[in-house]
């Protein structure tokens, strides 16, 4: 499964549905539209990540969601799936079209890429992953690695996920 990771909060905004595109420099692979990506949270925080998410703009809609502060959020977890459904040229007549909500949760700059999601999925049992940048290939997991809350009796094995993508 293709991966993307992203900084907290964004990454939660994502799999819980409140963020609906998801702003980049660059164009997704036209081999991942239409297609479920994996959406992981970073495992580190930044000071421009602590600067995007203390802009005001930002905080009134965040602070409607009743969602934990930014170290309270899951990191470096695999925390769900989302269908890339399409992308879109950053235009000012795109803009147009962006609500102001959806505006404060990305870098809408003209000349990027804002990529449409889709039917997000909430993993129940977040999943240690090690990120990196861009796409990525995911093959499951890895060293005896489990999900979140998994015990020694949840079943194992790198080749089926089924039982840990479980979601919520």
């Amino acid at each position: 499964m293709k991966v993307i990771s992203i900084w907290q909060p964004w990454a939660t905004l994502i799999v819980q549905g409140f963020k609906l595109f998801e702003t980049r420099t660059w164009a997704p692979p036209r081999s991942v539209i239409g297609q479920r990506i994996g959406i992981a949270a970073t495992k580190n925080i930044l000071p421009q990540q602590i600067a995007a998410f203390n802009e005001p703009e930002f905080q009134f809609f965040y602070k409607t969601l009743d969602l934990p502060t930014m170290q309270e959020l899951p990191r470096g977890y695999l925390l769900g799936t989302v269908e890339l459904h399409s992308y879109e040229v950053i235009t000012e007549e795109f803009l147009d079209d962006i609500t102001r909500e959806e505006r404060s949760y990305g870098w809408f700059k003209p000349g990027g890429f804002a990529w449409r999601l889709r039917n997000p999925e909430l993993l129940e049992h977040p999943i240690p992953i090690k990120g990196a940048q861009g796409l990525y290939e995911w093959k499951g997991f890895e060293n005896g690695t489990k999900a979140e809350g998994q015990t020694d009796s949840s079943p194992q094995g790198a080749t089926d996920l089924r039982p840990h993508l479980s979601l919520c």
